[in-house]
């Protein structure tokens, strides 16, 4: 079976999928492919040095016009959508997002059966509630909203599909028809369309491939130790160093290497996040409160707000365990995990106990 990886990236975040790109090649050993949508011309790589294929502005004429986009979801994620058309030589795709490390190889993810065309993981985030982007809707509603009469959802920041499968639909009129019927709904937008596509007919794999933000703060990287950890939330960690008890803290220096192994100058990705001079200074006196003992309101409710979480994903994951959902692996879940978190002012804190593989 002939295998590739695919990513899509805009012209911001080409070294990071460049980076991604040659630590993937590194740890998989096939194919993967860029696809950059941007300023300049149309190249088509037809080398792939390293097997890392490099191409740009290949689907100017394949993503329709007039689908709606915000900055936080860019017209290009939709390439992921369409990049698949471009790649006819292969039977099986992995797409990831550009924000997401892979940690080691696991070549069993390309044996897994696709009788619908399409394998995916859950979103961590709307397992027991509806996305904040929802507007305090219920989760039944909000899955009506978006044209869905199924309760699993997955998150498209990994997908792996069927070439041919994939290739043999009109997703540009699918998505054209999605957006005119249900747009006001949708504010992931492709993401949305693909679970509603695909809903009853997506394999179901386990949190390893697509370890989301979502989980971080909830101890279950032991039971599926991620292949892609995916960091689904504002905050990344190639921007700054971060405090090494946070997750984007400790992948600091990894995204730093990963950088440097590409040739790719990681200074040229740092942001300063500057936080407003009265909301920072409330951050360090409740970490100073907290330091010395005090509980402060925001952290009571942040932690109520856990444990609401926490329940939600252990009874999800259980019942994912007695229904046996993921194709990839079974798995028992006797016992909730429970983390020590950190609060720093702002947000609960923790690293996770993960290792990835080292490349020369």
């Amino acid at each position: 079976m002939h295998s590739a990886f695919y990513i899509t990236v805009d012209d911001g975040y080409l070294g990071i999928g460049l980076a991604q790109a040659r630590r993937l090649r590194a740890l998989w050993q096939i194919d993967v492919h860029v696809f950059i949508e941007g300023a300049g011309g149309v190249q088509r790589d037809e080398q792939g040095a390293g097997g890392v294929f490099v191409h740009r502005n290949l689907m100017r004429d394949l993503i329709p016009q007039g689908l709606p986009s915000t900055e936080s979801w860019p017209r290009i994620v939709y390439g992921r959508i369409f990049a698949p058309y471009l790649l006819p030589q292969y039977d099986r795709l992995i797409y990831l997002d550009a924000d997401i490390f892979p940690m080691v190889a696991a070549p069993e993810l390309l044996q897994i059966e696709l009788p619908g065309g399409l394998a995916a993981v859950q979103d961590a985030s709307t397992i027991g509630s509806a996305p904040r982007s929802a507007g305090g809707m219920s989760r039944d509603d909000w899955l009506r909203s978006i044209g869905m009469h199924t309760q699993r959802y997955f998150n498209a920041g990994v997908m792996m599909l069927d070439q041919k499968k994939w290739a043999a639909v009109d997703f540009a009129a699918g998505l054209l028809a999605f957006m005119a019927r249900h747009g006001q709904a949708a504010h992931t937008q492709d993401q949305d369309f693909l679970n509603c596509h695909f809903q009853d007919r997506w394999t179901e794999i386990s949190p390893r491939f697509n370890y989301q933000k979502a989980h971080f703060n909830y101890g279950y990287e032991r039971l599926f130790a991620p292949v892609f950890l995916h960091f689904s939330s504002f905050e990344k960690p190639w921007r700054q160093e971060a405090a090494p008890d946070t997750v984007h803290g400790q992948f600091f220096a990894p995204y730093r290497q990963m950088f440097a192994a590409a040739g790719i100058d990681h200074r040229d990705y740092l942001r300063e996040h500057r936080e407003a001079g009265i909301r920072r200074l409330r951050g360090e006196l409740r970490r100073w409160l907290t330091r010395h003992g005090v509980r402060t309101g925001k952290e009571r409710r942040l932690r109520q707000e856990w444990q609401r979480k926490s329940d939600s994903l252990y009874e999800g994951l259980r019942a994912d365990a007695r229904a046996d959902r993921y194709a990839d692996m079974r798995f028992t879940l006797d016992a909730r995990p429970q983390p020590t978190l950190s609060f720093d002012g702002s947000y609960l804190r923790r690293s996770l106990d993960v290792s990835y593989a080292p490349i020369e």
